[in-house]
């Protein structure tokens, strides 16, 4: 493997190389991205581009792999914080909502419908090690005080897993004529709301109205 598409190596000039073709992929989608536009994009010859990849579905592939890895790094920093249960968990739901609300539709459906295989393998591995940062979430909201002792954590976390596969895989109008932000956002209070303690709503009434 060309050190350029090493993860495991990975520095700021490969970070550049892979953040601007996925900025090519979602303001275009992936279909219609030739491996010339990427070539143009980042300034070098298609030959020296085919020398450093095999063709754009490896492209795709460790573009869309860093992004991923970009991603579940913001929200191990959060986890890593000093916010309690409840901060925490408003923070990671505001840092996933500006991740789909900034992926373009078209680069989901490209990637869903043309590379199947990677999509799955993908979102297997993301909700995975969200699962598990929604379930220590839960325990650790638990212990503070924050939420419901008689929660069934293990329920409930598959049931938020469940919201964000939907906002995921649905388009971005919902009936009713309803917003997917406005709809998600009362969604999630929705949410919080069955698993707060009284002193968890306390809190949450008191950052809802900030």
């Amino acid at each position: 493997m060309h050190p350029l598409l090493d993860n495991r190596t990975m520095d700021d000039k490969h970070k550049f190389f892979f953040t601007k073709v996925f900025e090519l992929y979602n303001k275009y989608g992936i279909k219609s991205v030739t491996m010339d536009d990427v070539s143009r994009e980042l300034g070098i010859s298609k030959k020296t581009l085919y020398e450093c990849i095999s063709d754009k579905s490896e492209l795709v592939k460790h573009v869309m792999q860093m992004m991923f890895t970009l991603h579940a790094e913001k929200l191990a920093q959060i986890s890593k914080s000093e916010l309690n249960a409840m901060e925490e968990l408003l923070e990671v739901n505001r840092l996933m909502s500006t991740m789909v609300n900034d992926l373009n539709q078209t680069l989901l459906y490209d990637l869903r419908k043309y590379y199947p295989e990677l999509y799955h393998d993908m979102m297997s591995v993301q909700f995975g090690k969200m699962h598990d940062a929604v379930r220590q979430n839960l325990i650790k909201g638990q212990e503070q005080g924050l939420y419901r002792k008689d929660m069934n954590v293990d329920i409930i976390s598959k049931l938020h897993m469940i919201r964000m596969d939907y906002h995921l895989s649905h388009d971005a109008l919902m009936p009713g004529n309803l917003e997917s932000d406005d709809m998600m956002r009362e969604i999630f209070i929705y949410h919080l709301h069955g698993i707060a303690s009284e002193n968890g709503l306390k809190m949450l009434n008191e950052k809802l109205n900030q």
